[in-house]
């Protein structure tokens, strides 16, 4: 009897298993030059300790941040984009740095069913007390055809108002293609309203 009757046939020829053979060589191939460096005695020479300056200006006292929990209270719908109900999904930008994103499914344009309660569209963010919030959302219409996510099929801008609520136009450049108002809410975290 031969060594290759007793061995369990995987029924895969031995080209499946090159790639994990290959991906076992680079981490070890990793792993000895990581020892390799840290091994070696002439780290030193080529570092020298750089001393650090300290420049005295005179410090101008900076406006105290706060921070703003920022709710989506709801979403009026104008147009969803398609006949029936849709699926969509919304990113929230607060002054240029990533805020929250949320997927709001069977969005409808119907009267009587054309106000969407969002849950769980809630974010943190710190700003200077009394600075403006330039708010940004973008929406991507949901498409069992579309394999990339692509150009916003929405896009819409505004500020958060001083009072801590604000309604900002969501459309597409044709509003029958989607068309939307999102209404913000914003409070202090201690529990004081947002201004």
């Amino acid at each position: 009897m031969a060594d290759n009757d007793n061995k369990p046939s995987t029924g895969k020829p031995i080209v499946h298993v090159v790639p994990a053979i290959l991906t076992g060589a680079a981490a070890l191939i990793a792993a000895l030059t990581t020892v390799y460096v840290n091994v070696r005695g002439d780290k030193a020479s080529h570092s020298q300790q750089a001393t650090p300056t300290v420049a005295s200006a005179p410090r101008t006292a900076a406006p105290a941040a706060v921070t703003l929990r920022l709710r989506v209270d709801r979403i009026a719908v104008q147009h969803d984009g398609s006949i029936g109900t849709t699926d969509w999904r919304f990113a929230v930008t607060a002054d240029g740095q990533p805020l929250l994103v949320f997927a709001q499914d069977a969005l409808d344009e119907t009267g009587g069913r054309n106000v969407a309660l969002p849950v769980d569209a809630t974010g943190d963010i710190q700003v200077a007390k009394g600075k403006p919030v330039k708010l940004s959302i973008e929406g991507w219409r949901g498409s069992r055809l579309r394999l990339a996510q692509g150009e916003p099929d929405v896009r819409g801008e505004g500020w958060l108002s001083a009072a801590g609520a604000s309604a900002i136009k969501v459309q597409a450049e044709k509003p029958e293609a989607g068309a939307f108002v999102f209404y913000f809410s914003a409070i202090r975290v201690d529990g004081e309203r947002g201004d």
